[in-house]
């Protein structure tokens, strides 16, 4: 995702950081880029080191969203839902509690949308490959 001021995370930070790497690989990888020019997440592909779909995902995610490369179409990567806070005692319930459910659920119709467009996107890449076919 984008950080403040709209620098994006490079791409072997995230594969570092959501361990697809380790620090000599990334290391490993940067060397070869420099001498080959090419893009690192090719060269990540090329030597072995992760799947393309890894590094689709990881673009994905550096990109904010779906997107679609030479690696197919991504959403980015998915973590596991955040452990829900512990329920309250009914004499705590009230509209606080009621604003963030309704946030919560925003939140989730919001990742539902992303997830609907995805599924989308790759059903129309799949019809045109059968097209093509």
């Amino acid at each position: 995702m984008e950080l403040a001021h709209g620098i994006r995370r490079q791409l072997g930070t995230i594969m570092l950081e959501e361990g697809f790497l380790t620090q000599a690989q990334l290391e490993e990888a940067l060397v070869e880029q420099h001498r080959s020019s090419r893009p690192l997440g090719q060269v990540l592909v090329d030597l072995g080191l992760v799947s393309a779909g890894a590094v689709a995902n990881a673009l994905a995610e550096q990109h904010g969203g779906l997107l679609k490369s030479e690696y197919g179409v991504s959403a980015g990567l998915l973590r596991p839902p955040p452990v829900p806070e512990p329920e309250p005692a009914p004499a705590q319930v009230g509209d606080l509690d009621r604003r963030r459910l309704v946030g919560e659920l925003d939140a989730l119709r919001e990742q539902c949308e992303v997830l609907r467009r995805g599924v989308a996107l790759l059903e129309s890449e799949l019809a045109r490959i059968r097209d093509s076919v």
